[in-house]
Parts: structure tokens; C-alpha cells; sequence
């Protein structure tokens, strides 16, 4: 009997793993395991399955399953293209309210470039007191006011606040202890070549000027790690360029590249962090930089005090499994786009961690791109970078590792540690953007408690 037997029949009667597990009064997990050949039923369990698949309908039936197919409807309260509606929002949020979080008036962050808040929620879990922020995009913008009501907006357009507008922020603030964010690097090359016009530029001399004008204890830049190699117009290095600007600023910086996955996160996230302490904090306080925290297991098995990497099962492992166009009945953010039937043909039987491009059968091989499209993820390893296209199922690893189907909003929201109670508003769109480009809150926490302990001899907000 062919060892894939139980998916095929399931397929072919078009039959969602979720549904036949529920039926079947088993989990998901043990039924992939089954079809994937990693457990054998016993023969009890065989008897069920052939009773399942002569009569599923009977099954659903005693079960209290619905045999509707869970798809789009535009008269039902899920999902659109545009948005989710209110009334379900409504709902969800209701029951997922923001907890109570102890924040230190007295350490004040400015978010510049604070996108929908992502660094902006790490201070705050940390205990931070995030009093205001810099976003150019409305839809981030509306995003970030949902979630951060209280922090004011300094401006829409960096370059277009004033140094008298921030003077008197700074009057009204009191001293600033962190000054954070992630200003774009387009305008820069990893050849030298680029339009020496870009205004995008200009961005990380804005920062040193807000640097500069507050006078915060601390700054903290994030940003690809591709800007390491970056050049400027002169051919000289974008960090030592940076460097030197934030001296005349009054800071000294130290950098490194990361990986996010490597303190904690579910996710391979590769980035440089600047941290930068004022010239007059330098005799009173070491500046270096954090260690990192989790590691794999070949590693741990040289440094006992690191933890297991964390894992896209990890984080997603509640939700529920979902096919191409099919969403949660209780999660307003979690549903499936629905594929074209031709690329689910062409992934339906691709393992774990394997691409289409990897068929043996040719005619079942994407006909462009590369190894890394079309490509699942694995449940025990990190997710791939959530980048702003996790929902096309072309990008890279943006296969779900047992579903065929790209990833859901929450699962992204997960990945980049955005507990569910994050509100989130606008089109579908813009909020995948949004997320895509966010700094991983989990991330940013850890960055905060460090700055608070370490640098400035604080105490820890975690518990």
C-alpha cells in the first residue's frame, strides 16, 4: 500500500487535515504524522480511517462539523480585501485586552521611524515610558496610534520638524533615556552605485540631529545587515559614515550584526544594531553589546547557558491548521489566501523544508524563479525572514510546512513575536507592509532591558 495512502484519499475528497483529525477525534499533528509515514496506525485506527472515508459525512455530522468549505464570503463577518470588519474586531479585541504593564515615567523613549510600533511595544513591555514618535506612512501611522494613544507625534515627515519643535518637546519631556529607530537605507549601495540624489540619504543625519537636540542617554538604530557593506557617495563605508556623524552628536557608537532567532525570536532575521551611549555616560558605563541567548543544538553543546532556538511550531502551534482559502472561525487575522489550483498541485506533496523546484516530476517545477521560492518552512527551526510579500506563496519560504498554503497574518504576527492582542486596522496591504517591516517586539524588549541593566545600572522589567 502506498505509504502517502491517507493524504491522497483525504485530497481527492477534498477533505481538510483539520476537519478529518476533529472528526477522526485525533490531533492534526498525529494525522500528519500518519500521512508522512512517521507513525503507523493501528489496526483500530485503520478500521476508522476506512469507515471515515466511506461515510466523512456521517462523521462531520456526529462531530458538529460544519460541511461548508471555509471560504471568502463578503457577506459574512470575515476577512476582505480590504480589511476585517469592525463588528469581529470588535470581538477579538475584546477578548484579548492589552495587560496591565508597569511602566518608569522617568525612562522616556522617542521612536523615529516607528513604522506600526514594533520597537515602540519592546519598550514598553520593558517598562519604558514611550512618550513620542516620527512615521512617515499614514497607514503605519494609524496602526501605531491604536496601539501607542498616549505617545505624541512629533511629524509625518522627519526633515520637516523643526529644531524649535523639539526643544520645547524636550522642555516639556524632561531628559530623554533612549532615542530608537530604523531609518531607510535605499539611497545607499553595496557597489557605490546609487542616486546621490535620494533623499532617503539624508535620513540617518535627521537622527543624529534629533540625537543631538535631545539628548538622549542612549540611542539604538536597527537596520539590514546589508549596511555594513553599504558605500556612500565618496566610496567610503556607511558605518564609519554613521559613526562619525553621531560623534559630532555627542555619542559613541558600537555595532554588530544579529540574528534575531539567536535571542529568542521564532525566526531567521538577520540585522545590525547600533548602540550608541552619550560622550559623558562613556567613564561611568561599559558599552558593549549583548551576548546572545539561544543558539542550536550543536552549539549549546559548547555553552550550556544558551537555549534552544525558537521554532515556527513554537509559536503556532494553537492556531488552526488552515488550506488555501480557508480561515479560523475565532482569529479574525488568521486566514489563508486562497491559490491558484495549479501551484497547489505543484506543492501539495513537497516535504518540509523543500521547494518546488526540487519535483521530480518537471512538469511539476515552477517555471522561474529559484530554490528558495515555493519553499517550505520547517515546524522545529525558526520561520524565514517575514519580509512585507509573506503572503505569496512564490516568495521565498513563505510555504507553510505542512498546509499548502502561504503564511496567515497571525502566523506572521507570531513569528515576529506581536502578541495577538496588537491591534491592527487598514488594508490588507498596508498591515502586511507594516508587519513585514517591523522590528520584532520580543526583540526590542530584550534590547531595552539590557540598554536599562547594563548600560544604564537599572533594574530588569522582566518578571
Amino acid at each position: 500500500m502506498n505509504k502517502n495512502w491517507i493524504r491522497k484519499t483525504r485530497i481527492d475528497k477534498n477533505i481538510s487535515q483539520f476537519k478529518m483529525a476533529k472528526a477522526l477525534g485525533i490531533t492534526s499533528q498525529k494525522l500528519s504524522a500518519w500521512e508522512l509515514d512517521k507513525e503507523t496506525p493501528s489496526s483500530d485506527e485503520l478500521l476508522q480511517i476506512y469507515h471515515f472515508f466511506d461515510q466523512p459525512n456521517l462523521f462531520f455530522q456526529k462531530k458538529g462539523i460544519s460541511l461548508k468549505k471555509k471560504t471568502f464570503n463578503r457577506n459574512a463577518n470575515i476577512p476582505k480585501k480590504k480589511g476585517v470588519q469592525n463588528e469581529v474586531l470588535e470581538k477579538f479585541y475584546n477578548s484579548h485586552k492589552y495587560p496591565q504593564i508597569t511602566t518608569d515615567k522617568n525612562m522616556k523613549a522617542v521612536m523615529l521611524f516607528s513604522g506600526i510600533g514594533g520597537m515602540s511595544l519592546g519598550f514598553h513591555l520593558a517598562g519604558y515610558n514611550v512618550v513620542g514618535h516620527v512615521e512617515y506612512n499614514k497607514s503605519a501611522n494609524k496602526i501605531y496610534s491604536l496601539n501607542f494613544p498616549e505617545s505624541y507625534s512629533l511629524g509625518l515627515d522627519i526633515k520637516k520638524v523643526t529644531d524649535e519643535q523639539l526643544d520645547l518637546f524636550k522642555k516639556e519631556q524632561g531628559e530623554i533615556t533612549v532615542l530608537a529607530g530604523g531609518p531607510p537605507c535605499q539611497g545607499f549601495s553595496l557597489a557605490g552605485k546609487r542616486n546621490v540624489f535620494d533623499p532617503r540619504n539624508e535620513l540617518f543625519k535627521e537622527f543624529a540631529r534629533f540625537a543631538k537636540i535631545l539628548k538622549p542617554k542612549v540611542i539604538v538604530l536597527e537596520n539590514v545587515k546589508m549596511l555594513l557593506t553599504m558605500q556612500t557617495k565618496d566610496g567610503g563605508l556607511v558605518r564609519d559614515y554613521l559613526s562619525e556623524e553621531f560623534r559630532k552628536s555627542g555619542y559613541e557608537l558600537i555595532y554588530k550584526d544579529i540574528n534575531a532567532k539567536e535571542f529568542g525570536i521564532p525566526q531567521s532575521r538577520e540585522r545590525v544594531l547600533f548602540i550608541g551611549l552619550r560622550s559623558d555616560l562613556i567613564k561611568k558605563h561599559n558599552l558593549l553589546f549583548p551576548e546572545s541567548t539561544h543558539s542550536n543544538s550543536s552549539s549549546n553543546l559548547f555553552n550550556q547557558n544558551l537555549s534552544p532556538l525558537n521554532t515556527f511550531r513554537n509559536a503556532t502551534r494553537d492556531l488552526e491548521q488552515l488550506e488555501s482559502g480557508e480561515y479560523s472561525m475565532s482569529d479574525p487575522w488568521h486566514f489563508a489566501v486562497h491559490h491558484p489550483e495549479h501551484v497547489i498541485k505543484m506543492l501539495r506533496d513537497v516535504p518540509e523544508g523543500k521547494s518546488a523546484h526540487e519535483n521530480k516530476d518537471e512538469k511539476l517545477r515552477p517555471t522561474s524563479g529559484y530554490n528558495t521560492t515555493y519553499k517550505r518552512i520547517k515546524w522545529d527551526e525558526p520561520s524565514s525572514t517575514i519580509s512585507t510579500n509573506f503572503s505569496m506563496i512564490s516568495g521565498s519560504r513563505n510555504v507553510h510546512p505542512k498546509n499548502t498554503r502561504s503564511l496567515t497574518i497571525r502566523e506572521a504576527m507570531r513569528c515576529q513575536t506581536f502578541p495577538d492582542y496588537f491591534k491592527l486596522t487598514g488594508s490588507l496591504g498596508e498591515i502586511r507592509k507594516g508587519i513585514g517591516n517591523a522590528v520584532p517586539p520580543k526583540l526590542a524588549e530584550f534590547l531595552a532591558n539590557y540598554i536599562k541593566t547594563n548600560l544604564l545600572g537599572g533594574k530588569n522589567n522582566q518578571p
